[in-house]
């Protein structure tokens, strides 16, 4: 089962996640995963497209990016290299 799930996680490489911020429903992150030791910058149409719709989906008609990317490893190779990458935007869904 892990190594499905390893798996899966090496297809989805670059796939964008969306997560709501626990607290004001008006605040949503986006996150986009990929495996690379290179750190990558946060795919900046995709990740405004995800979250318009989420915004959408709440009520709201646009979103607003807040303050910069965040980018995070997840997990890390054998030699202490990060292999499991995570780029985070906040957005602010607005009227």
């Amino acid at each position: 089962m892990k190594a499905l799930f390893s798996f899966v996680i090496i297809l989805s490489s670059l796939s964008a996640v969306a997560a709501e911020k626990t607290g004001d429903a008006s605040l949503i992150i986006v996150k986009q995963i990929y495996t690379s030791t290179e750190a990558q910058p946060l795919n900046q149409a995709k990740a405004q497209s995800q979250a318009l719709e989420m915004c959408q989906a709440r009520g709201f008609n646009s979103a607003q990016a807040l303050g910069e990317e965040k980018q995070l490893c997840d997990r890390y190779t054998g030699w202490y290299e990060c292999y499991y990458r995570r780029v985070e935007q906040q957005y602010q869904c607005l009227n």
